[in-house]
């Protein structure tokens, strides 16, 4: 039981790093001599060096289809958890039953029962590290599907977008500071929650 539950400490892994577009050498060349001399341009190449940045905890905890997922997998756990407690109080049962009767049984009866319940301990074991498994590959394609939806997500964003770059920060990120002007998680999770609440609309129409 304790393997499957530590299943349910997930900590869904959004996007890292994803290239954006980069401005074109016109258009850099077109900015003020104010804003050329900034820190943010590469001066041997003259590209204008813009990254943005978004927070992975505040995007896992607000995006709508992460928080989706996230519940599955915790009504998964909870089934595959049930399940197990229902045949760990068989089992229980069965034991009890068979301390019970021993003193009545023959030694071929006593030692049939004790077989019966060695194979089921064993078959629970069994079970709880296949669940284990179950719930660590459900995870690991819930993490995927939340990390490609990011991914793409932020192409489509960026492409208007003069980022070159867009890093992943969180509380305990290696970003240790950046100005806020940078972070663009609020826009990405409207951007985001609004693609998704669109797409369950188009589902449930189809419906």
């Amino acid at each position: 039981m304790k393997n499957v539950s530590k299943a349910m400490a997930i900590c869904f892994f959004g996007a890292g790093i994803i290239s954006c577009q980069t401005p074109s050498t016109e258009e850099v060349s077109s900015k003020p001599a104010t804003e050329v001399s900034s820190p943010n341009v590469e001066k041997n190449t003259g590209k204008l060096r813009v990254i943005a940045m978004v927070n992975s905890d505040s995007i896992l905890s607000q995006y709508e289809y992460a928080l989706f997922l996230r519940n599955l997998l915790g009504e998964k756990t909870m089934k595959f958890e049930g399940t197990l407690r229902q045949m760990e109080s068989k089992l229980r049962t069965d034991m009890e039953k068979l301390q019970s009767d021993a003193p009545s049984l023959s030694q071929f009866e006593g030692q049939n029962r004790q077989s019966k319940l060695i194979r089921a301990q064993e078959n629970l074991q069994i079970k709880q590290e296949e669940y284990t498994r179950k719930l660590m590959e459900i995870e690991q394609g819930y993490n995927r599907d939340i990390h490609n939806a990011i991914n793409e997500f932020l192409e489509r964003y960026c492409i208007d977008k003069p980022y070159e770059m867009v890093l992943s920060n969180s509380d305990l990120g290696i970003i240790r500071w950046a100005d806020k002007e940078l972070d663009i998680t609020q826009d990405v999770l409207t951007g985001l929650n609004a693609e998704y609440a669109a797409q369950n609309v188009t589902e449930q129409t189809g419906e």
